[in-house]
């Protein structure tokens, strides 16, 4: 095998290698804390899941459930020391259904398969 096989078998291992690694979820594993529900009526629930990211980093994923369909409406990055002390409390107003919280956050708008409008947002 010459200089030139050799060095074209190492770059396409190399490049297997790279794209494997980067498509491997093992490093971007998240371990599941807890699941909250903010809203509940007959026809869809609107809640959220806390998942540990990092050493002191958590993420809320805020879904909507219709049936056996859920769809994320948008996720909040949290650290350690706001998550602790994290508070929601919620407001439905006809088809509107307002998330506050007590740690400063963008507005977040999204809205759910069956129309309702949620907001997260500071208090």
């Amino acid at each position: 095998m010459n200089n030139i096989d050799r060095l074209h078998v190492y770059f396409v291992f190399s490049l297997t290698l790279i794209l494997f690694i980067n498509g491997c979820s093992l490093f971007e594993q998240n371990d599941f804390i807890i699941s909250k529900v903010i809203s509940n009526n007959t026809k869809e629930q609107v809640f959220y899941d806390v998942y540990q990211t990092g050493l002191d980093n958590y993420r809320f994923e805020f879904k909507s459930a219709n049936n056996s369909d859920t769809i994320k409406l948008f996720e909040y990055y949290l650290n350690d020391a706001i998550y602790t002390a994290m508070r929601f409390t919620n407001m439905q107003t006809y088809d509107t259904l307002t998330i506050s919280t007590n740690f400063p956050t963008n507005k977040l708008i999204s809205m759910t398969k069956l129309g309702t409008i949620v907001i997260l947002k500071h208090e």
